[in-house]
């Protein structure tokens, strides 16, 4: 059975940082505004912010791994802004593997039409978003 907690997923990039929150239940996720990085400092303070807003109990950032499973240079970013994210916030961070979740996120818009114009912060929330559900149904079939 699952406790009832928000978990905030972040897409982390130098320029923008994609957001989704679970439900309590965390049975869904949902995309929260886009946070444009105007440095590595008020990206963390933003995300902060987002996370004390919404009441999240974990964070979840997006490990953007090679595809033969190495790590590269956003990797380490990732892994250096979870763990700034995670002395900001006191909670809990955890990464996870989004390899392909941007790939899917573009897939995902061009099939709804949204037209490129409107796709700058809605692509990282919607790769925030694609994330999330990959760690939620990961925990779900891992529950007894």
């Amino acid at each position: 059975m699952r406790n009832e907690m928000r978990i905030l997923a972040v897409d982390y990039g130098r320029r923008r940082v994609g957001l989704a929150v679970s439900d309590e239940l965390g049975f869904a996720a949902r995309g929260l505004p886009t946070v444009r990085a105007e440095s590595r400092r008020s990206a963390i303070e933003s995300v902060a912010q987002a996370a004390s807003d919404v009441g999240a109990v974990e964070l979840l950032v997006g490990l953007p791994l090679n595809m033969d499973g190495s790590r590269g240079p956003m990797a380490e970013a990732a892994e250096s802004f979870a763990a700034a994210l995670n002395r900001t916030t006191g909670l809990p961070v955890r990464l996870w593997d989004e390899r392909l979740t941007t790939v899917a996120a573009r897939r995902t818009m061009r099939e709804t039409g949204l037209r490129a114009r409107n796709r700058e912060g809605s692509l990282d929330r919607m790769a925030a978003v694609l994330l999330l559900n990959n760690y939620l149904q990961a925990q779900d079939s891992a529950d007894p």
